[in-house]
């Protein structure tokens, strides 16, 4: 019997639906409303239904799942569990979060362009106006085809020859066991005047029961010097235990020696960094006094500095040393006590002492030093934060010369940065004024180990002020030896003479090790100028000066003439030898050959503008024998030289010409007669010469001359656009630059490229990036066609794939939070107590109440 009662007319509980609603797909703006995989839509408010979801255009109407009613329905899919559900939405929310991160990722480097465009620019161009151009050789002068003199010492081991002592036409090297007498002309030994001296045989035994090699157990000659005549001193590092002999020439011609320590006169080890001057019948010295290498000092017989007092001396790495006025100077590089930050920090160091110092009165003070005092010496690219090249390595003479149109004395010193830095080197000069007005500055201190390190105030300084030189330095109260002693360092640094270096190179392929100079060379136009030979540790030596040094202190003109591979290994020594004449010879040491080369390579340069442009001291085009030769050679005729622009008006124009590399041919050697005349220069020609350019006979000036004819070269004017030239008129052709191999851009040709690349770059990036969020919506298209095939499947089968392999979800949409208690129809359609709780709580999967 049928039961009165139908299915659909009993009332069926009331759900509590959660209906879900999905996210944006794609990107055709079409957004989709659903319910529980248990459930369907029955009715929604002004939306065509569907079997399972409902699609709507815009947000807004997406809204609507609010409206929307779900009825529970039988699935013939599988049922899933609320967990698979849980994981369901994990992969949807991760796939979701993924086209957003692509999306902020395109939008994000676009930005960081914005960024680097605008900083770059300003960075760069700032960088490269303080930072001096790395300027390319005149000529690059190769090794196979150098002109040059050889001499090998003994080819069975190295010899590590030092220079110890030039004696006229002879050179004195120290080496392994022998000094060497050598000859600079022919560069050929003297063997009568060969001194051989091994070490002793249980000082050699001694040293190798230490853990010293065979090579490192000989003796090493490192100190020569003339003590009276017929008396000298030569010292020994005598298989680590230094030993000193006093030679003296008797009658015969043969040679007595008496022997004395050699500890703090003579390095242990043949490689350590050492130096010393003699002077006044005393040997200073600045080397190290033990077996290890670790007690420096620097010593004068009884006088020395305290071994265990760091703000003295601190592992210090000696380059030179030399005499001025009352004092000694030492250069050397040692860790720094004033750097506060963290890790060691090395400085480069002058330092000087009394020659009349004889020590303290006290017993205390006796044999210390009551004048030593030390000042770090600065070599930087200016800026507001400068870049320092903090180690020095090499330091020459003082120089007297002309400089920013004032008498001066200065030195130059090779410095470049730590090894464990930005590789660069570089050539600085110091005035003599500078240094002594340093130490005449305040005093630094770190009154405790906590303090920083500060001027001494000047209140604190006794009287007579600490450090100077007195008569009789132990007539000086206790209170000057304790100042000085504690007080050791100097609060201002030396600064370099033209505010930055001269020469400077950064390269990961050699550094500068050592440097010789050729004082005050007298140009053709007037004024002189220093040239370098600055030697690299890769065989190397650059031929360099600066145009304008005797003109401006504010302005430099750095010019590379030659790039000159010399010899295959380091370079540890250059001397320069100049003969009465003019010419001269370059002396290239290195630890197994001496070497010596011609100062200059003029006869390569074939025409007028590269003779010209190669802005060489020593050379000149002389334009009546059609060649270039030294200035020296005192050929007849009009001469030509511009060592200030490298141009001259009178050379034709052969086109530009890259950099030259000296291959030596055979040139005749016809030398006219030194004709001095009166010549009649043309009017045209005579107002129409620029600065540096001399156009007249040769007459060389005498040594240390700059005196040159009024008649045939205009006087000097600070007019000219470059601040040192005579007035120059239009010439009649093209004038040629001095060629540097490649070009070199500006600053600002830099910052205009870098800041046009920057902009294109985000340009670029700027449509990659909107590209790129296309791929974060759907196609623009109303019907549910999907991108992607996998996607398209499981849409057809309206299923999901899921975390597990093999394992799909049906229909994984997301929950709103709007809870909606229903309840079913009457048989009539009409709902029955139907009400709606607009409360908002947390998502949840699927609740049935």
């Amino acid at each position: 019997m049928e039961d009165p009662l139908r299915q659909e007319d009993i009332p069926q509980p009331a759900l509590k639906i959660t209906c879900l609603t999905a996210s944006v797909m794609g990107s055709t703006g079409v957004y989709s409303t659903s319910c529980e995989d248990t459930t369907e839509i029955t009715s929604c408010e002004g939306t065509e239904l569907s079997d399972t979801s409902s699609l709507y255009s815009t947000p807004e109407v997406a809204a609507a799942p609010c409206h929307c009613c779900c009825q529970q329905r039988t699935l013939q899919t599988k049922n899933l569990s609320s967990t698979r559900t849980a994981k369901q939405r994990s992969v949807m929310c991760s796939s979701r979060t993924l086209r957003q991160v692509q999306c902020y990722s395109a939008y994000l480097s676009a930005l960081v362009m914005v960024i680097i465009a605008l900083i770059v620019p300003v960075s760069v161009a700032h960088g490269a106006s303080a930072f001096t151009r790395d300027f390319l050789p005149r000529s690059v002068v190769y090794q196979d085809s150098l002109a040059s003199q050889s001499f090998p010492g003994n080819t069975s081991h190295v010899d590590h020859f030092r220079l110890l002592q030039r004696d006229g036409d002879s050179l004195i090297i120290g080496a392994r066991n022998i000094v060497y007498n050598i000859s600079v002309e022919t560069l050929k030994e003297d063997y009568s005047q060969r001194l051989v001296w091994n070490s002793q045989y249980q000082d050699s035994i001694t040293c190798f029961n230490k853990g010293k090699s065979q090579d490192e157990c000989q003796n090493y000659i490192r100190v020569l010097t003339m003590k009276e005549d017929g008396i000298y001193l030569v010292c020994g590092t005598n298989a680590f235990k230094p030993l000193c002999r006093e030679y003296t020439q008797l009658e015969d011609g043969t040679f007595s020696y008496t022997e004395t320590n050699g500890v703090g006169k003579c390095p242990f080890d043949p490689l350590h960094n050492s130096t010393y001057v003699y002077t006044n019948g005393d040997l200073y010295s600045g080397t190290v006094a033990d077996f290890q290498g670790i007690t420096p000092l620097i010593i004068k017989d009884d006088l020395k500095t305290d071994p265990n007092d760091y703000k003295q001396l601190n592992d210090p790495d000696f380059v030179h040393s030399f005499e001025y006025g009352d004092h000694v100077f030492f250069m050397f590089r040692e860790t720094a006590m004033e750097h506060m930050n963290c890790g060691k920090r090395v400085y480069s160091r002058v330092a000087r002492v009394c020659k009349k110092d004889r020590g303290g009165a006290s017993y205390r003070f006796k044999n210390s030093w009551t004048s030593f005092l030390k000042s770090r010496i600065h070599c930087s690219v200016p800026g507001v934060v400068p870049f320092y090249f903090d180690e020095i390595q090499s330091s020459s003479n003082v120089i007297s010369g002309i400089y920013g149109e004032k008498q001066d004395e200065i030195i130059y010193a090779v410095f470049t940065t730590p090894y464990n830095s930005i590789p660069g080197s570089a050539v600085c000069a110091f005035s003599m004024r500078s240094i002594l007005d340093t130490f005449e500055g305040a005093f630094k201190e770190q009154e405790t180990q906590d303090s920083n390190w500060l001027a001494v105030h000047h209140s604190k300084v006794p009287e007579p002020r600490p450090g100077m030189c007195v008569n009789n330095s132990q007539s000086l109260p206790d209170a000057n030896d304790d100042f000085i002693k504690k007080h050791p360092l100097m609060d201002e640094a030396v600064p370099a003479l033209f505010g930055q270096p001269i020469i400077l190179k950064t390269t990961f392929d050699y550094r500068f090790s050592v440097l010789a100079v050729d004082p005050q060379v007298p140009l053709l136009t007037g004024g002189t100028v220093d040239v370098f030979f600055i030697a690299t540790d890769s065989g190397m030596i650059f031929k360099a000066t600066n145009a304008l040094s005797s003109f401006t202190l504010n302005e430099i003109e750095p010019v590379i003439i030659e790039e000159i591979h010399a010899v295959d290994g380091p370079i540890v020594n250059l001397q320069l030898s100049k003969e009465t004449s003019g010419e001269g010879k370059l002396i290239i040491i290195t630890d197994d050959e001496v070497k010596t080369i011609p100062l200059h390579r003029c006869d390569a340069a074939k025409s007028c503008s590269s003779c010209v442009e190669l802005q060489d001291p020593y050379c000149a085009w002389y334009e009546s024998w059609g060649r270039c030769q030294s200035v020296h050679d005192k050929l007849s005729g009009p001469v030509f030289q511009n060592v200030t622009s490298g141009t001259h008006v009178q050379c034709p124009n052969e086109g530009d010409n890259e950099v030259n590399d000296y291959f030596p041919t055979s040139v005749q050697q016809t030398t006219g007669p030194a004709v001095f005349f009166d010549i009649e220069v043309d009017v045209s020609l005579n107002n129409n010469i620029p600065l540096g350019e001399a156009l007249y006979p040769v007459d060389p000036s005498p040594k240390n001359s700059n005196n040159i004819s009024n008649d045939l070269v205009p006087n000097l004017s600070k007019n000219h656009n470059s601040g040192y030239a005579v007035p120059e008129a239009e010439p009649n052709g093209p004038i040629l630059g001095a060629s540097i191999g490649r070009d070199v851009y500006s600053a600002e040709t830099l910052a205009i490229a870098v800041t046009v690349s920057c902009v294109a770059a985000l340009v670029i990036g700027f449509i990659c990036g909107f590209l790129i969020s296309r791929r974060c919506k759907v196609d623009d298209d109303h019907s549910d066609e999907i991108r992607y095939l996998d996607t398209k499947l499981a849409k057809r089968d309206n299923i999901s794939p899921s975390i597990e392999p093999n394992m799909y979800f049906t229909n994984n949409r997301q929950m709103n939070n709007l809870v909606t208690n229903f309840y079913p129809k009457n048989t009539n359609g009409k709902q029955i107590n139907t009400t709606t709780n607009s409360l908002m709580l947390k998502p949840v999967k699927c609740a049935y109440i």
